[in-house]
């Protein structure tokens, strides 16, 4: 008699441990789906944006590019070693991003 009950409480620790396992798998799946969820318009405006900056024609700028060439080898090295070009990108860059924040919503643009 004591080996019916000790199969009939096993089974039913195995049947307890399965839903319990049932319930970890719902849960992680349904905070997949919401993560999922919440990454997905990120996503989908992050491709709006790859879009619109493919869309850009940037080969007026190609014209411009002689214009280093033209300059004395003296005065690209001093250039070059004083970091004029990465100081030229860091502030096209902060216009840029500058310009793009002014586009938020509820936000003024001119400021």
């Amino acid at each position: 008699m004591g080996a019916l009950f000790t199969s009939l409480f096993a089974k039913l620790a195995a049947i307890v441990r399965w839903f319990g396992e049932l319930a970890v798998a719902v849960f992680t799946a349904l905070w997949d789906f919401v993560r999922d969820a919440a990454c997905w318009p990120f996503e989908q405006l992050m491709d709006v944006v790859v879009s619109a900056v493919q869309a850009l024609d940037l080969s007026g700028f190609a014209q411009y590019a002689h214009v280093w060439g033209d300059l004395p080898a003296e005065l690209v090295n001093i250039l070059g070693l004083l970091g004029i070009a990465q100081a030229s990108a860091i502030i096209v860059m902060a216009i840029g991003i500058r310009l793009v924040l002014q586009l938020i919503p509820f936000t003024r643009l001119g400021s």
